[in-house]
């Protein structure tokens, strides 16, 4: 069985994830202190805390990202607001680093323009999103001024209703949201033409209530050129737009900015080793390969360098070639650039930790069951895999995180020398090599956090704690539930080392 089991491991491929500065930071604190009165680590002291799974974020990734969305435009003369997508993470402590950067919150329900004016956000740098949103939203935006991103004509005569209900001398501002002509089948938008009709038919009473102030659009899928022709579409629609008579100045591309969760080329080798070769159902637990998967190693490059790629592509019809890039037109045509990331602002912001509770071996590999639920990773309830290894972290022995000290010294020698051979033995095993797949503390047998077989460097064991790197991008709470009545996993701030960590809290809530 030895034996099969090493071969086994051999053939298991390894997908080790990009760790960012201030997570190893905290995976490789040490006990600080002499032998007989050690402090515990700042992960032993988050695991007592939160007594269960819990998240980390890092407020100060977020700003870098930020800028670097900023930078790009900034360095090719375009003027642009960056719309955070809020639904991609619901912690707090993102709101008030968008409101400091003079940034802008992309919304899409009251609690959430509610809790981005409450974070510091001002009206006017919050965009509202979806379809068909009912009348209390879109009198939110109206009311403050939001910018409104309308998706069908039906929507479009109701905000002109409810602009003209509450008439203040202002008028609503609307993106109208284009169908992408290359993903027709979605049911999101309204084709240019279909807008135009809408708009030659409203009365001049509510013509004058609305001002149509550009057009918006969202792509699935991660292709830079693609987008670059959809904003040259939308760019053509304005024109028209404003040969109409409205006061265009905005032009919306949405988001889907792509990230590399790990290195591209072992993203590609493990592609091939393991998603390509249909015979590889061993690599997963129960055979659960999953249909489709998130690009892990992205596209050889980040979030900035894609937005860099959108605003160089030519128009996609040779005959309009003279009108130059994406930015040329931005430039010459004074029109604001208004991008939607989520994923990829929250790009190494944040990790998520889950307690072992247990472990029982099979032939060839350990099921693992860790304190919480699959639904705190989102992948996996969409018929994928969130594919990236986790951190087996185990706490100092000896360390009691609740007092921040160790057992005394005596007493750790007392119970060493009442070890049978049996636990030696035992003990010398926690450092060979394994493999793992990840169950969930539920009843229910699909709920896996990580369904694939995953080599260890050693054996985990009660205590130890699994670390999934980069969740804060729509893995943390998309799915999350308080199945079971458990609570959900608690989320705590770490701003570096010397700082204290904190509760992740609304602004308004914080106390002095």
């Amino acid at each position: 069985m030895q034996k099969t089991r090493e071969f086994e491991l051999a053939q298991l491929p390894c997908l080790p994830p990009i760790i960012h500065p201030w997570e190893r930071e905290l995976l490789q604190q040490q006990m600080k202190g002499n032998s007989a009165q050690r402090t515990a680590t700042e992960l032993e002291r988050l695991t007592a805390l939160a007594s269960g799974p819990f998240h980390v974020l890092n407020p100060a990734q977020f700003r870098s990202n930020l800028r670097k969305f900023a930078k790009v435009c900034e360095a090719v003369g375009v003027e642009a607001t960056i719309f955070f997508a809020r639904k991609a993470n619901k912690s707090e402590c993102w709101i008030p680093v968008v409101a400091e950067e003079a940034q802008g919150v992309d919304v899409a329900s009251g609690p959430e323009f509610v809790g981005a004016l409450s974070g510091g956000v001002p009206a006017r740098n919050l965009v509202v999103t979806g379809a068909e949103k009912p009348e209390a939203l879109l009198e939110l935006a109206v009311r403050h001024g939001s910018l409104l991103v309308v998706d069908s004509p039906s929507e479009l005569f109701r905000v002109s209703s409810v602009a003209a209900r509450i008439e203040k001398g202002s008028q609503a501002q609307l993106l109208l949201r284009l169908l992408p002509e290359t993903q027709t089948n979605s049911r999101f938008g309204t084709t240019a033409v279909e807008w135009i009709t809408a708009l030659r038919s409203l009365s001049e009473y509510h013509r004058k209530c609305i001002n149509c102030a550009g057009a918006s659009f969202h792509l699935n899928g991660y292709s830079a050129e693609e987008r670059g022709h959809q904003a040259h579409l939308a760019l053509d629609f304005l024109e028209t737009l404003s040969a109409d008579g409205w006061q265009v100045k905005t032009v919306d591309i949405g988001g889907g900015f792509s990230i590399q969760y790990c290195d591209n080329t072992a993203w590609e080798e493990f592609s091939r080793a393991t998603l390509g070769d249909t015979s590889r159902f061993n690599a997963f637990h129960d055979g659960h390969m999953p249909r489709s998967t998130y690009p892990y190693g992205g596209q050889r490059n980040n979030g900035p360098a894609m937005l860099s790629e959108v605003l160089m592509t030519p128009h996609p019809d040779s005959e309009h070639a003279a009108c130059g890039t994406v930015v040329d037109r931005l430039r010459v045509g004074h029109i604001r650039l208004g991008l939607e990331p989520g994923r990829a602002l929250l790009n190494g912001c944040g990790m998520s930790v889950f307690p072992v509770q247990g472990v029982k071996e099979r032939e060839n590999y350990s099921i693992i069951t860790a304190a919480g639920l699959s639904m705190s990773l989102s992948e996996q309830w969409k018929g994928s895999e969130f594919l990236p290894d986790m951190t087996l972290w185990r706490p100092e022995r000896g360390v009691d995180p609740t007092k921040g000290e160790t057992t005394p010294v005596e007493t750790r020698q007392d119970r060493r020398e009442q070890v049978d051979a049996r636990r030696i033995e035992a003990e010398a095993r926690e450092d060979e090599p394994t493999a793992a797949c990840v169950g969930g503390s539920s009843c229910m047998e699909y709920d896996m956090l990580t369904w694939r077989i995953v080599p260890l460097t050693r054996r985990p064991q009660r205590g130890d704690l699994l670390i999934y790197h980069n969740t804060a991008g729509y893995q943390m709470d998309k799915n999350e539930s308080e199945f079971h009545q458990l609570r959900l996993p608690m989320r705590f701030v770490y701003d570096g080392e010397g700082t204290l960590p904190r509760i992740d809290r609304p602004l308004h809530e914080v106390m002095p």
